[in-house]
């Protein structure tokens, strides 16, 4: 028969669970249990045998010491600092919740890998910062902003267009805006109302994309939220159908301005846009040269006039009909083999935050076991991790 233990303090339990998201019906079900129990185990009336902490503390994502702690950790409210309402953020998934922890985790990582300073030699959150004032800036100035934020990454359109796919085209953003000093990194958030994030530091700013999503619109949340660390403010990128709202709305406008002139430049789609009413074949190709979204183009065409408003409204609604079907489509038909684990692994961290953590290791600045922490890898594991990162070493 289980034992049952003691000395776990009820009100990290209740903490623990609120803070991962979860309700007590769902935390409940995790042990085969009602949801009675978990408020009984809150309020301190029942006990708890290891195995069902172990369970909680595994879905809560926290370590099962933490629960024998006489009073609930320090840690940020993220969440506090970015403009949702209140009733969006409980709309959150856990995962998403997990990952803004992970996040500013990572930001303590580079913290400590780096001995608290960048290893850029260009950082952009410094050079390009731009002031509050600037939300409600007109056209003109937004392009001229985009355009100086282009030209710091070096990045033309020619070569822009000369990427091979998108999935290739947010390689190389996400290369050169790491260059800058702003730490990238990936996930599946396993959360179709978010598609991304970012939080900002004053070393360390970090930017979270959610891979589950198509590269194209990848790249429109990378450069959205690099627009919020260039402001100073951490953000959220919803998706496209703005099924959560951001109480900031001249913020959440501005980035999303920005974001559209820098992937698609005003005055240079001038010059190759060659219809007047909409052309799906065209916005596809337009698409395809920009190696952005067909939403991108399509506001692009509103913001210079050639298309109504209701357009952009109506298709936007259609394509992301479309791609949920093709996503329950492809679940469906999907063999039980997955990828490659450890390129997987890779792809989510980044090549620079990987090598940098390998490159402290090899220089004993850091612990094989820290190392494994760093990296969210166990050690025995951490060869593999290793072998897919040399690999990777001669992409760009």
């Amino acid at each position: 028969m289980a034992e049952y233990i003691n000395g776990i303090n009820p009100e990290i339990l209740k903490w623990a669970r609120e803070r991962s998201g979860y309700t007590e019906e769902t935390a409940a079900k995790s042990l085969n249990k009602d949801e009675a129990f978990i408020i009984e185990c809150e309020s301190g009336d029942r006990a708890l045998t290891y195995v069902q902490l172990e369970t909680l503390a595994n879905k809560y994502k926290r370590p099962v010491a933490m629960f024998f702690f006489p009073d609930p950790p320090e840690e940020p409210d993220i969440i506090e600092n970015i403009a949702l309402r209140s009733s969006d953020v409980k709309k959150l998934n856990p995962k998403t919740l997990f990952l803004f922890r992970q996040a500013y985790s990572r930001q303590l990582s580079l913290m400590e890998l780096n001995n608290e300073k960048n290893p850029s030699a260009d950082l952009i959150y410094h050079d390009l910062q731009i002031s509050s004032s600037h939300y409600h800036l007109n056209h003109q100035n937004t392009v001229e902003l985009a355009e100086e934020c282009r030209d710091y990454l070096n990045i033309s359109v020619e070569t822009q267009s000369n990427w091979e796919n998108e999935k290739t085209a947010l390689e190389n953003w996400r290369y050169h805006i790491q260059e800058k000093g702003v730490f990238v990194f990936k996930d599946a958030f396993k959360d179709d109302l978010v598609d991304g994030f970012c939080l900002m530091h004053e070393v360390f700013p970090v930017i979270y994309l959610n891979n589950s999503r198509p590269s194209v619109r990848q790249i429109f949340t990378l450069i959205h939220e690099l627009a919020h660390i260039l402001v100073g403010r951490n953000g959220i990128t919803p998706d496209i159908t703005g099924s959560i709202k951001i109480t900031s709305a001249d913020l959440e406008r501005f980035c999303n301005q920005f974001a559209n002139e820098f992937l698609v430049p005003t005055n240079d789609f001038k010059k190759r846009v060659n219809f007047s009413e909409y052309d799906e074949e065209e916005i596809r190709k337009l698409a395809k040269f920009y190696n952005v979204s067909r939403p991108v183009i399509l506001l692009k065409s509103i913001n210079i006039g050639i298309l109504p408003q209701k357009t952009y409204n109506q298709k936007v609604k259609l394509w992301a009909n479309q791609y949920k079907s093709r996503k329950r489509n492809e679940s469906i038909n999907k063999g039980s083999g997955g990828g490659d684990y450890y390129n997987t692994h890779l792809t989510y961290l980044g090549y620079k935050y990987t090598n940098l953590a390998f490159e402290k290791y090899y220089q004993d600045l850091c612990s094989i076991e820290k190392l494994s922490d760093h990296l969210n890898v166990k050690v025995r594991n951490l060869e593999n991790l290793e072998d897919r990162m040399l690999r990777k070493a001669t992409r760009f």
